[in-house]
């Protein structure tokens, strides 16, 4: 299970333990793979709440973590694709 979300990676933590378990149960053997805290707008100046993002943290993550974060979802699809 891919998860993308403009909150903190361990902000659905529990839910998403929740529906592991139940994909595990009725599916099969289930990941978890998180990318939080994701740019999800260009300029976050133009939002209602532009105090409430840090966009220079947003748009530094977006170049530097995110592309690895791609890699592994891409991997993690690989071996799904394999198995």
């Amino acid at each position: 299970m891919l998860m993308t979300s403009n909150a903190p990676d361990t902000m659905y933590t529990g839910m998403l333990q929740n529906y592991q378990q139940t994909l595990s149960r009725f599916v099969g053997p289930t990941e978890i793979f998180v990318s939080g805290d994701t740019q999800q707008l260009k300029d976050y100046s133009k939002t209602d709440w532009p105090w409430y993002f840090d966009a220079e943290a947003k748009y530094k993550r977006h170049r530097e973590i995110f592309p690895r974060e791609c890699r592994k979802a891409y991997e993690l699809g690989a071996a799904m694709a394999k198995a």
